[in-house]
């Protein structure tokens, strides 16, 4: 407030005019005692060039410098109505300027941008808090879809296993059937079941799924209601598409053992090179026949497979989308987040100095380093300068010089 009043009384015309008045006269008369001060001190520096110095010439210059330092106190003390009236001004319009200015400290607009920084921090604090629920909550559904998904697969595992093997007990009375035992083996294969139980297969299912590795934790409670609910949702129709390939191996095997005994009964009669001709036909046969039925029982296990790793794949999908599309659009102020060291305690500025010698100093030259610790050099010269108990560095990087002056 005295600022504006004293540049509102500046601004008044009386005082403006004579200002303006005695301005050109101070700055005529500073002018010529900096030509005269200058032109003496040319003299005095020939002469010294000429004649070289000597006691007489000393007191001379000491004199002149004297007086040199006379007449810049005379200058400055003619000049300053002129130089404060602009200082006035200047401080005046800067103060102004300062008041307003949200990049100096303390000033209300500064406390105003404080306000929205440590707002922004706790906004964008809450919304990094948010951000990590949610991304372990996603990770834990990711979780419980990837253990349901093994759950199927070991359950589809289980009954595909029990299937074989039937299959592979039918498989394997056909290859036994003689003459001798025909009507047996073929009573065998019709009283064959073609069901796989429930039972067996809830029974083999638990201790499997309770073995499986989970990477991200799932509480117990949940993991066995997922593991309870895989398995109520699938057994039944796992267990129907079982009974159906597993009725229609045993109607294959029965419609070809009448060709198998009438193989049989070629054999019977026919001599030995022949018979064994037979039989390698029929085991040859039955190989390839083999060999179609684990092709195709491999093929569509790899469809069943495939399927349940892109359901997989189409699940994590839709969680991820879930997830993005759950985000409520809150308001969020716009942030500029820069590192800035907080040095704990005073050892930590040896490791700052140590970085910026590392990373910048190093490269700089010994007039610019003067310049950055011009502080720092002031302060050892002045423990040198002590007169009761000079300190100085030692080092061979280090020299002490003596730095005369005359008075």
């Amino acid at each position: 407030m005295e600022a504006n009043t004293n540049i509102m009384t500046i601004f008044q015309p009386q005082n403006i005019g004579s200002i303006a008045q005695a301005a050109p006269q101070a700055w005529t008369e500073n002018n010529q005692s900096h030509d005269r001060c200058l032109k003496y001190a040319q003299v005095l520096l020939d002469r010294v060039r000429l004649e070289g110095m000597s006691a007489d010439l000393d007191k001379e210059i000491a004199v002149f410098l004297e007086r040199a330092r006379k007449t810049v106190s005379k200058m400055k003390q003619k000049r300053s109505p002129v130089t404060q009236l602009f200082d006035i001004i200047r401080s005046s319009y800067a103060a102004l300027e300062n008041d307003i200015d949200p990049g100096r400290k303390d000033t209300l607009p500064e406390q105003l941008q404080q306000m929205r920084n440590r707002y922004a921090d706790e906004r964008r604090q809450q919304e990094e808090q948010k951000r990590r629920e949610r991304q372990r909550l996603m990770l834990i559904n990711q979780a419980k879809e990837a253990h349901a998904a093994n759950c199927l697969q070991t359950l589809r595992q289980i009954v595909v296993a029990a299937e074989n093997r039937i299959i592979q007990t039918i498989d394997g009375i056909v290859s036994a059937t003689t003459l001798e035992n025909y009507q047996l083996q073929l009573m065998r294969i019709e009283q064959m079941t073609e069901s796989i139980p429930a039972a067996t297969v809830a029974d083999r299912y638990s201790p499997q799924v309770a073995a499986i590795h989970i990477e991200q934790g799932i509480p117990g409670p949940e993991r066995l209601q997922i593991e309870q609910r895989v398995l109520n949702e699938n057994i039944n129709g796992l267990i129907r598409q079982s009974t159906d390939n597993i009725r229609e191996r045993k109607q294959r095997a029965i419609d070809i053992m009448p060709s198998k005994r009438k193989e049989l009964e070629r054999m019977a009669t026919a001599e030995k090179e022949e018979a064994e001709r037979i039989k390698k036909q029929m085991e040859e046969r039955e190989r390839m026949e083999s060999e179609r039925r684990e092709k195709e029982r491999a093929e569509r296990e790899a469809k069943e497979k495939a399927a349940a790793e892109l359901a997989a794949k189409k699940q994590e999908m839709d969680s991820l989308f879930g997830s993005a599309q759950a985000q409520a659009v809150e308001y969020q102020p716009k942030t500029s987040v820069k590192k800035r060291i907080n040095v704990l305690n005073p050892d930590g500025f040896m490791q700052v100095v140590g970085m910026w010698w590392a990373q910048h100093g190093c490269t700089l030259s010994v007039a610019e380093l003067e310049k950055e610790f011009k502080k720092q050099l002031t302060f050892c010269n002045k423990l040198a300068n002590d007169k009761d108990h000079p300190v100085f560095i030692q080092s061979e990087h280090i020299e002490y010089v003596d730095d005369v002056r005359a008075k």
